[in-house]
């Protein structure tokens, strides 16, 4: 299976305002990676097609590339660990990456919680109606001006080593996840063009 990223395709300010709200309102690192493949994605190989791009290098490569975009830096060098680079792969030995189907409404659902009801250590939640339009001008550009036509689905977030913020376990850095109801990994696919929207809310 082949993939080619589409970054490109996502530097754009509605794009970039929902990225950096929820950024806020949630304390995330918060990223959106695009890519197509040589295959349709349909509900019967998601997650096989999913499994394949995580392993892929592509993969890596990408979120790199977005942890840089979005002035992160988080993922090449550890500051935390003297600001040595990280030369682990990014992706954790063993991981499932359950997918679970998001309806439409489930899907707006779950961006709304990112902006309104999802754990704020500072209290920043967007009021619904600033949310409302935040989601309405993301999930425009992101899939036109039928997103019901695209299909949906929750990743278990464990893919990505953890901080070990909640969970206690020695951080191997790169580290993206916190063991939180805050990381999240959504799954958006239509035809060959496939999105994966990450959070990783801290304390």
């Amino acid at each position: 299976m082949r993939f080619t990223g589409l970054s490109d395709d996502v530097d754009r300010p509605a794009i970039d305002a929902f990225l950096s709200a929820v950024d806020s309102a949630m304390n995330s690192n918060t990223l959106l990676l695009k890519v197509a493949t040589d295959v349709p994605v349909t509900a019967e190989n998601q997650r096989h097609v999913l499994h394949a791009y995580l392993r892929s290098g592509l993969f890596e490569e990408m979120m790199l590339a977005a942890d840089r975009q979005r002035d992160w830096d988080n993922l090449s060098v550890a500051e935390e660990f003297g600001g040595l680079p990280n030369e682990r792969p990014l992706i954790r030995e063993g991981f499932l990456a359950t997918t679970s189907p998001l309806r439409y409404a489930e899907f707006l659902a779950r961006l709304r919680w990112m902006l309104c009801e999802a754990f704020s250590p500072y209290g920043d939640h967007r009021s619904p109606a600033h949310a409302e339009e935040l989601i309405r001008d993301f999930v425009h550009e992101l899939l036109g001006q039928d997103g019901s036509a695209w299909s949906f689905a929750s990743v278990k977030p464990d893919f990505l080593r953890s901080t070990g913020y909640y969970s206690g376990e020695e951080p191997l850095p790169p580290v993206y996840f916190h063991g939180s109801d805050s990381d999240t990994a959504t799954f958006i696919h239509r035809g060959p063009v496939c999105y994966l929207l990450l959070t990783n809310g801290s304390p």
